[in-house]
């Protein structure tokens, strides 16, 4: 077994923290956020503005004119959408690998994340929650951050790539060969970057959320949007399939049905489309 405090002293280096994200977290929540407060954050990390003016000047964005500059950018989308971009590229390099231990490939976790980061925020707007909305989204971004540090540790345990059952690591493996789950090492972790507590329990209770005592709607979303994206592949949009299953399975977890069938549609229709999807206009 490995302690805790190994397994987030192994993860929390500062290839795993850019100074960014933490920066970039911060100012998605203010609605009040200017240009002068966004533009340092960017323009300090070369890597961040590489990637921002790629997926500006991309298909997924369609402007009709090449984006030169972060200010260009910025003019174009608007503050809070931009400052949501940079913030999810700013997380690309810590979540955007391969987890042999899981047996998941490098764009597995990436996709989740982002699909699961839209949906927590859809679902808390949907829920007449929308000032909780971009909360949500980060703590969906972060949800499963604890599998990089328990990966090393289930190396060999995952089932055959190849195989039907791959990428089925249960917590209960995680468990039972470690002595901690994702959620867990996951909180932890996030708690050694000093990232706000309601951000943290959301994660530790993300599988659990009735078990937290206070603001367990945040947990309870990202819940949600982590099992409607688990489904949405298999599940035609606007299929009966849809609505039995979000009845089935999310029937008691409070938010709209009909957001959360709105939801599995989305998802399922914008597989190739999800970076876009999570952190564009239509949050």
């Amino acid at each position: 077994m490995t302690s805790l405090q190994e397994l987030v002293a192994a993860a929390g280096g500062p290839t795993a923290r850019p100074d960014s994200i933490v920066s970039l977290m911060e100012i998605i929540e203010d609605p009040l956020v200017d240009a002068h407060t966004l533009l340092p954050v960017v323009k300090q990390d070369p890597g961040l503005t590489a990637g921002l003016l790629k997926l500006c000047n991309s298909p997924l964005y369609g402007f009709k004119r090449r984006i030169g500059s972060a200010e260009e950018a910025l003019v174009l989308v608007g503050n809070l959408t931009f400052a949501r971009l940079c913030f999810t590229l700013s997380l690309e390099p810590v979540l955007h690998r391969d987890l042999p231990g899981y047996a998941l490939d490098l764009d597995t976790l990436w996709r989740h994340s982002l699909a699961t980061a839209y949906g927590a925020a859809f679902l808390m707007k949907a829920s007449g929650a929308a000032n909780q909305r971009d909360r949500a989204f980060t703590v969906g971004l972060l949800h499963d951050i604890g599998k990089l540090a328990l990966d090393g540790a289930l190396t060999g345990s995952a089932a055959d790539p190849d195989s039907a059952e791959a990428a089925l690591v249960s917590r209960e493996q995680e468990i039972a060969l470690t002595g901690h789950d994702h959620a867990e090492v996951g909180a932890a972790l996030l708690d050694s970057w000093d990232l706000p507590d309601e951000i943290v329990a959301a994660v530790r209770w993300h599988h659990e959320p009735r078990r937290q005592e206070a603001g367990a709607k945040l947990a309870a979303a990202v819940h949600v949007a982590d099992k409607v994206v688990h489904i949405a592949t298999c599940l035609r949009s606007g299929s009966q399939a849809v609505a039995g299953w979000v009845e089935e399975a999310c029937g008691e977890d409070n938010f709209p049905t009909s957001a959360m069938e709105d939801l599995a549609g989305a998802i399922s229709s914008a597989q190739q489309n999800i970076l876009s999807l999570a952190a564009g206009p239509r949050l």
